[in-house]
């Protein structure tokens, strides 16, 4: 929840949900109100090209325009709003397309972090790797398995030791609502599949495998991600009619 700001405090209502509503670092009200629209974009509860309705925003978490704002300047860095000069942001509709790009860009990303991490490769991480995989398969409940397939793919970038690229891929992963990046199914036979030929890979020493095998798991998860948000009426044409 968002704080709320201090025009807002003086009513009685207001005051009641203050007290019970927890404290937010005034830096990062930005980020958590870009998220809140991120959100609100991949539900489709904003009209694809619409006008992004600020003051009503900023009322309904409770904050003043100004970290509204800041969110829109960056989530038109993401390609997700389009600023136009005195009539506001709009949603940009988003496409196939733009989905399935996201998803070979970061899969790119961590076919370079893995590659980066087989000179640093150790028995011992490739048996936790196998040891993860075969949790995944055996636990139930997605939030479980969600936590697993992080700690999983988190594991192999941090071998890989690359500061750089565990930042471009915890930036690529929050470009998209946690709603969204969390459709696939960690534990599907896919998903297994796509984690045992990446260890499969390491073990090898073999960069091609490692790469493509990163590309593909990550293609597949776009794929199911694109079906989701097709039949759910969220992603346009190219044209910018619904899909």
């Amino acid at each position: 929840m968002v704080e709320r700001s201090p025009a807002n405090r003086s009513s009685g209502s207001s005051t009641e949900r203050r007290h019970s509503a927890p404290k937010v670092n005034r830096a990062s009200l930005g980020r958590e109100v870009a998220n809140h629209i991120r959100e609100l974009i991949f539900a489709g509860d904003l009209d694809q090209s619409g006008r992004v309705p600020q003051d009503a925003i900023a009322e309904s978490l409770g904050v003043s325009r100004l970290p509204v704002r800041e969110a829109l300047i960056a989530l038109e860095a993401e390609g997700l709003v389009e600023s136009e000069p005195h009539k506001g942001a709009f949603v940009v509709p988003i496409t196939r397309e733009d989905i399935q790009d996201h998803y070979a860009a970061h899969g790119a990303a961590q076919g370079i972090a893995a590659t980066r991490a087989i000179s640093h490769m150790t028995d011992t991480v490739l048996d936790r790797l196998q040891s993860l995989n075969a949790q995944l398969s055996e636990t139930k409940g997605r939030e479980k398995q969600h936590g697993i397939n992080w700690e999983f793919h988190t594991l192999i970038n941090r071998t890989g030791g690359s500061r750089r690229l565990i930042w471009m891929l915890k930036y690529m992963a929050q470009n998209l609502p946690r709603s969204v990046f969390e459709l696939p199914p960690p534990a599907s036979p896919e998903a297994l599949r796509g984690h045992a030929a990446i260890i499969a890979a390491l073990r090898a020493n073999d960069p091609d495998a490692v790469q493509a095998a990163c590309r593909e798991h990550m293609r597949l998860e776009g794929d199911f991600v694109v079906s989701v948000l097709e039949r759910r009426g969220i992603l346009s044409s190219s044209n910018g009619q619904p899909a």
